[in-house]
């Protein structure tokens, strides 16, 4: 009996006849150009092409695309496994089978255009017992995810960097950590603190949102730690979306950051991989390094899993001058610490259109320092003197971060013809800060104190992919979000003078207060999202969203009061607000390989309710403060262009905003908002030999920023810790053999001052330009094991980045140089 089958085009679902004894096939047919234009030299003409190392399935389509032919193949077979990076010119039968020279599949040539991918039979099978093509196939459609950044029917209207799996492992050695690796490569984003915080780091010069699997690391008092909460180990493709943007919900005026972890699923899967480091300007124990991490992965019949578990020592960080690097007085660091991770996921396949997913994990990372930052280095100008490490701390409770994440996803393929995905989340979040002498801070109590904070999130989000017309040319992604947190920052305090008589070195703690008391923030938001394509030239898309937000506190009493004969209580209160945004954007395609794209949208992020509770005098009051969300205009034209072994992207953007972001200035005595105005150009661009054997890349990223206080009718220019000076970033990869690969990179900031008047204030200081160059080297044993060597500041530079000359703590015990030379060795093994 003839059943139907269903062939994915960009322009739509096909459904003809087909008497296969099963009902589904996935077709990967995403070719640019004109994808009618197929010639019965398809399979031997050469094609340049430029694919990541990716899942297979992704990078089959992106072959599809690349070179115009179609490929066929059954989700399943493709599920769990990767693909190699692949650059130069090839025939498509070529590509193919690199791509799945590894993966226990092979390929079969229908017609002059057509490749079949199939499961390679059983060892011990006859030739005689083959199965025929329609027997080798097991017919369904692949997941459908509910990511709201990619669509298949139209190219991005924005600018977004990827980097996958394979790619970040090798990245990593260059970097101590997720933020620095992003710093290094993603046009736009400012670079890293050195630290455990991201306070600082911009992207476009404003906040951007950090999605875990579509999880929010966002809190409403932003601790600044968000890039700090996850092990890059477990991570499976980081996209960074480029621009401010509402499809999340608050948070990103700036952009997203899209974090994905290992998938669960596809043949069973076993990786081992060990990382070793130490610094080369001072060897010992005290600066050795070690990383362990172990994953799992697979199926058993309707069932998929994922397990994974590490763990982390990271030791004392030298300069270039072979000093140790003190302590971060202000934000706090992981020098000296101990980090442990453990997570998985657990899927359950209902049918061939449902899908259920369970997934939790746990981050681990604490402090256990003999240092503290030496506070004599306050004496002398700032910025004169680097920070000095103070040896005999005794401090029972150190620089501690906990991340806790749970959810489940259900996915349905095929719900009265549109595609759905549901997600429930729960998060429990805990962050310790260094200890701080505030005797000078009236609002704070004129403690020394050491604050923490609690935070408690749960929500969910509901995604809706819904076609328009029967060729699939029109669709609307529509849906609806929800999350509420409660989060309190309670505060220790130390006996005064048992810090003073140690030096500030021993801390003994005499009780406990409210920093900040809780707060509970819940935002209930729905977007829609409407794409239409005309023609494979041009496509556009626009839409809206409405968010609705309340926060409310309990009475509480403030540090301002807690020394007081007869202590006043601020007021408990509530507040709501709102907001409704818009975007719209169109691609012109006027060439196979050319797109020029203009784009307009709005993001919102809404205030820190926490940074005037956690300041609040006596005559607080909720209703008198100025907490309207910041509502952001983006405006971007941009160009994306390939040229043979040459790929080149162009954007130029300008943010604006009426209200910025609520400043804090002395401790929280004063609090402001802006009128911000921001543009800049990003450009990048890479090239790639015939062979694959050469490769380069550049980018550059100019930003300015200016905003115009409250009190005065002129602009200014914006703080060093919200605009970056001008980022340049090269590197050349060159492969001897196959097996070798070598990754030379380099990073420049220029100078800038942002002095007003020759004045210096918090984020007001003279930056000087620095450069930092890390080489990177990974060998492919065999099929299961690899080995990669990673140099950081190759040239052991003396440099301070541009966190340390801003002076976070406004005097030298933030002025941190930056490491020396550091060494890497990594082993990776798949059994």
């Amino acid at each position: 009996m003839a059943t139907s089958l269903k062939t994915h085009f960009p322009q739509g679902v096909v459904e003809v006849n087909h008497p296969s004894r099963h009902a589904r096939l996935r077709l990967s047919l995403l070719a640019t150009g004109m994808l009618l234009a197929f010639s019965s030299h398809a399979q031997t003409d050469r094609v340049n092409l430029d694919l990541a190392a990716e899942p297979l399935d992704q990078a089959l389509n992106s072959l599809a695309q690349q070179s115009g032919v179609q490929i066929l193949f059954a989700s399943q077979i493709a599920a769990g496994k990767q693909a190699p990076a692949l650059k130069g010119s090839f025939t498509p039968r070529e590509a193919l089978e690199r791509l799945l020279a590894a993966s226990g599949l092979s390929v079969q040539t229908q017609g002059d255009d057509t490749f079949i991918v199939m499961q390679n039979p059983p060892a011990t099978a006859q030739p005689d017992s083959a199965a025929a093509p329609d027997d080798a196939i097991e017919l369904e459609e692949a997941l459908v995810s509910g990511d709201r950044i990619h669509s298949d029917l139209m190219s991005p209207t924005r600018q977004i960097t990827v980097i996958e799996r394979e790619e970040l492992k090798q990245l990593r050695q260059g970097s101590d950590n997720l933020a620095g690796v992003l710093s290094k490569i993603v046009p736009g984003m400012a670079d890293s603190s050195r630290t455990i915080t991201d306070f600082g780091q911009t992207l476009r010069g404003r906040n951007m949102l950090v999605l875990v699997d579509g999880v929010p690391l966002n809190t409403n008092r932003d601790s600044s730690r968000n890039l700090s909460n996850i092990n890059p180990a477990n991570i499976e493709r980081v996209e960074v979306l480029r621009g401010s943007s509402a499809i999340y919900g608050s948070g990103a005026p700036g952009g997203i950051v899209s974090i994905t972890t290992r998938p669960a699923g596809g043949e069973t899967r076993v990786e081992t991989s060990v990382i070793g480091t130490t610094p080369l300007t001072r060897l010992g124990d005290a600066g050795l390094g070690a990383e362990l991490n172990q994953a799992f992965s697979g199926s058993q019949g309707q069932v998929d899993y994922e397990f994974n578990l590490g763990g982390r020592r990271i030791g004392a960080s030298y300069d270039a001058h072979g000093n140790r690097i003190a302590p971060e007085p202000s934000q706090g660091d992981l020098f000296d610490s101990n980090i442990y991770s453990v997570g998985g996921k657990l899927g359950f396949r209902i049918d061939e259109l449902q899908r259920l997913q369970f997934s939790a994990s746990r981050y681990d990372a604490q402090q256990d320092t003999d240092f503290a930052a030496d506070p004599a280095v306050k004496k002398f100008p700032a910025g004169s003197v680097p920070a000095h490490a103070l040896k005999g701390l005794q401090l029972d409770e150190q620089t501690r971060l906990t991340n806790n994440l749970y959810g489940v996803e259900y996915r349905h393929e095929d719900l009265w013809g549109s595609e759905l995905s549901t997600q429930a989340y729960y998060r429990d979040y805990f962050t310790r800060f260094s200890p701080f002498d505030a005797r000078a801070v009236s609002t704070r109590g004129g403690n020394v104190d050491q604050v923490s904070q609690n935070s408690e999130v749960k929500g969910g989000r509901l995604t809706i992919t819904t076609p328009f017309d029967s060729e699939r040319n029109t669709r609307l992604v529509w849906g609806a979000d929800y999350n509420e947190e409660r989060s309190n920052m309670p505060l220790d305090v130390f006996n005064p003078a048992i810090y003073d008589a140690s030096g500030t070195l021993v801390y003994e703690k005499t009780g406990s207060l409210t920093y900040m008391p809780w707060v509970t923030t819940k935002t209930s938001g729905a977007f829609g999202q409407l794409q239409h394509k005309f023609n494979e030239q041009w496509s556009v898309e626009g839409g809206m969203r409405y968010d609705y937000a309340t926060a409310a506190f309990d009475d509480f009493q403030p540090l301002s009061q807690s020394k007081l004969a007869q202590p006043k209580t601020v007021q408990g209160g509530d507040v709501d607000y709102d907001a409704t945004l818009y975007n719209i954007g169109v691609v012109y395609s006027p060439v196979t390989g050319q797109e020029l794209y203009a784009s307009f949208s709005q993001g919102f992020e809404l205030p820190d309710i926490g940074l005037q509770l956690r300041n609040a005098t006596a005559s607080f009051n909720i209703d008198s403060s100025d907490l309207e969300p910041v509502k952001t205009d983006n405006y971007e034209l941009g160009w994306r262009g390939t040229f043979s072994n040459l790929q080149t992207s162009l954007a130029v953007f300008q943010s604006r905003s009426k209200l910025g972001a609520v400043q804090s200035f002395n401790n929280g005595l004063i609090l402001t908002r802006t009128e911000e105005r921001i543009h800049g150009v990003e450009g990048q661009l890479d090239y790639f030999s015939d062979d694959s054997v050469w490769g380069t890349g550049a980018t550059f990223t100019w930003i300015k920023g200016r905003e115009k206080p409250q009190t005065s009718n002129d602009f200014q220019d914006m703080t060093g810790y919200r605009i970056p000076p001008l980022k340049l970033t090269a590197y050349v990869s060159y492969s001897p053999i196959a097996e070798w690969n070598n990754r030379l990179q380099a990073t420049y900031f220029g100078n800038e001052d942002y002095r007003l008047d020759g004045k210096t204030s918090f984020g007001r200081r003279e930056v000087s330009t620095y450069t930092t160059v890390d080489l990177i080297s990974r060998y492919e044993l065999d099929g299961q094991n690899s080995v990669t060597v990673g140099i950081q500041n190759l040239f052991n530079r003396y440099y301070y980045p541009q966190y340390s000359q801003l002076l976070r703590s406004s005097d030298n015990t933030s002025h941190l140089p930056a490491a020396g030379t550091v060494l890497s060795v990594g082993y990776n093994h798949d059994w």
